[in-house]
């Protein structure tokens, strides 16, 4: 298909060029209503200016995170972001390079790194702490956080609402009949966890149930712990998993024991990976399009590049996936 110019638009819609340049830059001389007209139709065959095709190609970008997060062979969240932002970069010829880094990296390491790769932009996916983001803030590079916010700190962020989210799969679990809900998680690992573990809570509250001390399992347990040594007191009727991986390490956990989902036990999750299509019964989890959320961010990235001053936050929408993992209680 040939490439979309000025002169074509006007010949379409019978305009001069001069009109179309000025409507599409907001310049005076057009009429509002001629503006509009001309906006849209350039948008609708995907019109791309010649200084932006110029600007927008041929760039730099690293991808910074936690290599816990993205190496161990549960984890398919960030790495799947990771192959969809790659992606985009390839549609303007751009290169995106990983990298990680901890809790403790200090930024004098991150810095050589980025001095030696020369980025355009970085992208940090994951937590970030507070000490690394005032080190990095002071870089004149465009940032990109990826399901992470901090309140402390002017950035673009693109992220999900993770306390809103587990909400709604609580109260997924609610509407199904569970009274006794169960949540495993380490809260203080990162602020994700935490949030999910307060919206759960909002969830049994508002339905005047007061959770159990036994019912929190505080810790990650997809790391830390043997399936085979998965005891609970009281077992609830359900559990939400802060990921599923999670879950997946409390299907193997149920299945040593002589138990069944959603037979013994429900469970749900967040962040929809090819996990829970593997997992028998398929697992119900609440997570956003890796797709989508890697294109916002990148669209994010391209946005940073042309007007530095202008944050973005965004939130990416988040389908619940309901399969069959969560039984009806009468």
């Amino acid at each position: 298909m040939a490439k979309i110019t000025l002169e074509m638009i006007a010949k379409e819609l019978g305009v001069s060029k001069v009109a179309v340049h000025k409507a599409l830059h907001d310049k005076k001389g057009v009429s509002e209503s001629l503006r509009t007209k001309i906006k849209a139709y350039a948008k609708s065959v995907n019109y791309v200016p010649r200084n932006a095709s110029v600007e927008l190609t041929k760039k730099r970008f690293m991808y910074f995170v936690n290599q816990d997060f993205f190496l161990t062979p549960s984890e398919q969240f960030y790495s799947t972001i990771f192959y969809f932002l790659s992606a985009e970069c390839n549609q303007i010829n751009s290169l995106l390079q990983v990298a990680f880094f901890d809790p403790d990296y200090p930024a004098q390491k991150m810095q050589a790194t980025i001095d030696a790769f020369q980025p355009d932009g970085l992208f940090f996916a994951g937590q970030v702490n507070e000490r690394l983001m005032s080190e990095i803030g002071s870089l004149s590079i465009p940032l990109v956080f990826i399901d992470h916010f901090s309140p402390f700190f002017s950035a673009n962020y693109v992220r999900t609402d993770n306390f809103q989210n587990s909400y709604r799969l609580t109260r997924y679990l609610l509407d199904h009949g569970h009274r006794t809900i169960g949540f495993i998680g380490n809260i203080d690992a990162t602020d994700s966890i935490a949030d999910r573990y307060y919206g759960y809570l909002k969830a049994l509250r508002l339905h005047g149930i007061e959770p159990l001390d036994g019912w929190h399992i505080n810790c990650n347990v997809e790391r830390e712990t043997d399936p085979a040594n998965f005891s609970v007191a009281t077992l609830p009727t359900a559990y939400v998993c802060h990921c599923d991986a999670a879950a997946q390490w409390l299907y193997t956990a149920l299945s040593l024991k002589g138990m069944k989902v959603p037979e013994d036990l429900s469970v749900v999750s967040f962040d929809n990976t090819p996990i829970c299509e593997n997992l028998m019964p398929k697992l119900t989890s609440i997570g956003p399009d890796k797709q989508m959320f890697a294109k916002r961010a990148f669209e994010t990235m391209l946005d940073a590049l042309k007007h530095p001053k202008r944050l973005h936050k965004h939130l990416v929408e988040t389908p619940l996936v309901k399969r069959e993992s969560v039984g009806t209680l009468s």
